[in-house]
Formats: structure tokens, sequence, C-alpha cells
């Protein structure tokens, strides 16, 4: 008797089971260490198996960063607090980038690694992409709406996303190595480019812990 085939649920379960193994390979022994051998051992089944459910190992790895941009965008969005004025929901996002590279680095890097098919060759990770860069783009348009900005929200949150993704980039391959450090340098930058400047007595809440650091660290240079 012919073995049924597999529901759209069950397919997805064990793309999401694959996916899981894969990335377990990949944050103990590196993205070179992923195969599919490996990762059928390591779950116990055929070496064929993973062949059902992804083309190649491409495909793999699309599925596992689209998987880690989910983990990023349940990063973000835990982070925020309904109710937030636009300027501080803004940089609580801002801080939530921040806290996330350096909390799973290896996600950031498997993410935005250089050496990538094109984007529209896997629509369901582009998907995450943009699902994840329009929600900074509502916060960004939030402020401008509010007076607190001027452009085009979509080319504000660009800029953004160039300067921050430099910075969390040199941070990640150690590189920041000219006397400042992620903290000292991120909220300068952005209340640079946005001209908000630092979070005022009205905003509820407190600037985002990530400031304190480049404040302490300056009265330590002056003696303070």
């Amino acid at each position: 008797m012919a073995k049924a085939l597999l529901s759209t649920n069950e397919r997805e379960s064990m793309r999401q089971r694959l996916s899981a193994a894969a990335n377990e390979i990949y944050q103990d022994q590196g993205l070179e260490a992923v195969s599919f051998r490996k990762l059928a051992d390591m779950v116990g089944l055929s070496h064929t198996l993973p062949y059902l459910y992804f083309e190649n190992k491409e495909a793999l790895l699309a599925r596992m960063r689209q998987d880690a941009l989910g983990r990023f965008d349940l990063f973000l969005r835990g982070r925020e607090i309904a109710g937030e004025l636009p300027q501080q929901r803004l940089y609580t996002l801002i801080a939530g980038v921040v806290e996330f590279v350096k909390e799973r680095p290896s996600d950031y890097l498997l993410i935005f690694s250089t050496h990538q098919p094109p984007p529209d060759r896997y629509p369901d990770l582009l998907a995450a992409r943009r699902h994840l860069f329009d929600h900074v783009v509502e916060a960004v348009k939030a402020c401008i709406d509010a007076g607190l900005m001027e452009g085009e929200a979509r080319q504000v949150t660009h800029g953004f996303w160039v300067a921050l993704h430099g910075l969390m980039s040199l941070h990640v391959a150690n590189q920041l190595v000219h006397g400042y450090t992620l903290d000292e340098l991120v909220w300068p930058i952005i209340e640079r480019m946005s001209g908000l400047g630092p979070m005022n007595a009205q905003s509820r809440g407190a600037r985002p812990r990530a400031q304190a650091a480049p404040r302490a660290r300056s009265a330590r240079r002056q003696g303070i």
C-alpha cells in the first residue's frame, strides 16, 4: 500500500525541525559544517530525507535565515510597550536591535551574511525581511507624522538601517578598535541622523539603558 502524502502542516513541522537542527549545527560548528548528511544524523533520519524538504543547502540556509528573522522580529516586538510616544517607541526598537546583536550575534551574521542568493529566489525569506523592516518604517513614520522628524519614512528608515548595520557588523566582527564601543557610538549616530536628540522629561520612561554606558565612560575619562 502506497504511503499517504504528508499534509501541509506535517511538511511544515518537519521543515521547522530540520531548520532548528541545522541551526544547532551552525551555532556549534559554523555555517560550513551544515550538511544534509550531518543534519540527518543529528535528527536520526535517512540521509536522503532532507532532500524531500529542501532542494539543496542553499534552500535550507534560506529557511534558517527566515527563522532567524522571525526570532529577531519577536525580540523587537517583545520590547515595545503599548502607548509609547513616537520617539520612545523608535528608541525602544533601536535599543532592541543593539540588544539582539549582543545576545545573538550568530543569528545576526546568519541573517546578513554577504554570500546569499538573489532575494527574490526565496519569497518567504524576502517577505520575512520586509515584515521586519516595515515594522521599523511604521515607528519612523509615527515620528514624522508627529512633526518630530522630516522626510519620507521608508527612505529615512533605510538611512538608519545603513548606519546601524555598518555599526553592528563592525561590532560582531570585533572591529570597533578605534576607541569607542557599540554603546558609545549608536546613540550619538541616531540622534545626529534623526535630529530627535535625547529623550526629554516629557517622554514616558527613561532613555534606553544602552545609553548609560557612554555617559559613565565619559565621566571616567574626565575624572568625575
